[in-house]
C-alpha cells in the first residue's frame, strides 16, 4: 500500500544541514503554501518504477551531451522564447522544458509520488531561494552562466531587487530572451554569449560578484577546466555550482547506482568535483561547502552544489 509523507520546513531545514530556525524566510513561505505531499510507493510499485528507469538507461533515448548539442539547445530555447513571446511575456512560460510535471521524483535515496503535478519545480524553488540567501546576498552583481531561458535570473530579480544581473547562454534565443525579460519586466538583467568550451576572456566580471551554474554546467562533461580556469582568472567573490556531483552518489544503493549510470550514459559533468578539491588542495581556491540535497527527478539528482572562492 502507498504510504503518504510530506516536506515540511523543518524537513527542508534538515535537507539544507541548519536548524529549523536558520530556514530564510522566502524558503519558509514556499515550505508553508505549496503542495509537498507525497506517496511512498509499495515495493511492486518501486519495482516498476526502477525497472522502467533501467530501461531507459538501457534504450537508445539518452543522448550524450557535449559540444555537438548546440543546436538543439539553441532549438530548445527558441521554442521557450516563441512560448514566452505568444503568452504575453507570462514568467510562467519561462520553466525549462527538462522539469517534467507529473513524474515520480527522487527524494532521501528513494522514489515517491508527488500529488502536485509541479512538485519538482516547487521543491527546487526552495532550494534554488536557500542557495541565493546563502551566498549572493552580499554581492553587487550577479552572473548566471548557461541561463538559459532566464527563469532563474528572475526569481534572483525577485529576493534581490537591487542585484545587477547578467546571463549568459551560448544559445542566441536565450540571451535574447533575457534581454526581452529586461524590456518586458523592467528587470535588472542583461543578456549576453558565452560558451562553455570556448570562454572570451576579454569579458571581465564585477570583482564583488556571484557566480552561479544551475544544471547547465553538467553539458560539458569533461571538459570543464577551460571554464574554471577562466574563472580563476576574473576572481568573482563567489562562485556556486549546482550541477548533478556523481561523486556524491551512494553507489552501494540501488536508487543511487541507477542515477550514477544514467549519469554516464548522458556523459554528464566528470571530474569537475575532484578537479575542486585539486585546486583547493594547491591553495588556488577555496572550498566553502559541498552539498547534496537528496532529491531530483526520475533518472538522477541535478541540484546538488558546491560553493567555492578563487583565492
Amino acid at each position: 500500500m502507498d504510504t503518504p509523507t510530506t516536506t515540511k520546513p523543518g524537513d527542508f531545514a534538515r535537507l539544507f544541514g541548519i536548524a529549523e530556525e536558520q530556514l530564510p524566510e522566502i524558503c519558509r513561505r514556499f515550505a508553508s503554501t505549496l503542495d509537498y505531499e507525497c506517496l511512498l510507493p509499495s515495493k511492486e510499485i518501486r519495482d516498476e518504477v526502477m525497472l522502467g528507469v533501467v530501461q531507459h538507461i538501457d534504450s537508445d533515448k539518452p543522448t550524450r551531451v557535449g559540444e555537438q548539442r548546440a543546436g538543439i539547445w539553441e532549438s530548445c530555447w527558441s521554442e521557450n522564447l516563441e512560448s514566452f513571446v505568444s503568452g504575453g511575456h507570462d514568467l510562467e512560460r519561462l520553466v525549462p522544458k527538462f522539469i517534467k510535471p507529473g513524474q515520480p521524483v527522487r527524494l532521501n535515496q528513494d522514489y515517491v509520488f508527488p500529488r502536485n503535478p509541479s512538485f519538482e519545480l516547487d521543491f527546487y524553488k526552495v532550494c534554488r531561494a536557500f542557495l541565493f540567501d546563502r551566498y549572493f546576498a552580499s554581492v553587487k552583481s550577479a552572473y548566471e552562466f548557461g541561463c538559459g531561458s532566464g527563469f532563474n535570473l528572475v526569481a534572483m530579480s525577485q529576493q534581490f531587487p537591487d542585484l545587477n544581473l547578467y546571463g549568459l547562454d551560448w544559445s542566441k534565443s536565450s540571451y535574447e530572451m533575457v534581454g526581452m525579460l529586461a524590456q518586458s519586466h523592467g528587470l535588472k538583467i542583461k543578456g549576453l554569449p558565452f560558451d562553455f568550451f570556448n570562454p572570451d576572456r576579454a569579458l571581465d566580471l564585477d570583482p564583488e560578484s556571484g557566480v552561479i551554474t544551475m544544471c547547465a554546467l553538467e553539458q560539458v562533461g569533461s571538459r570543464h577546466e577551460a571554464f574554471v580556469d577562466y574563472l580563476l582568472a576574473k576572481k568573482p567573490k563567489i562562485c556556486v555550482n549546482m550541477e548533478p556531483l556523481v561523486d556524491l552518489y551512494d553507489e552501494t544503493k540501488l536508487v543511487d547506482y541507477l542515477a550514477a549510470r544514467y549519469h554516464r550514459k548522458r556523459g554528464y559533468l566528470d571530474g569537475f568535483l575532484p578537479h575542486l578539491q585539486d585546486l583547493a588542495t594547491k591553495g588556488r581556491i577555496e572550498i566553502l561547502e559541498i552539498k547534496r540535497f537528496y532529491f531530483g527527478s526520475l533518472y538522477h539528482e541535478g541540484y546538488s552544489y558546491v560553493a567555492w572562492r578563487p583565492l
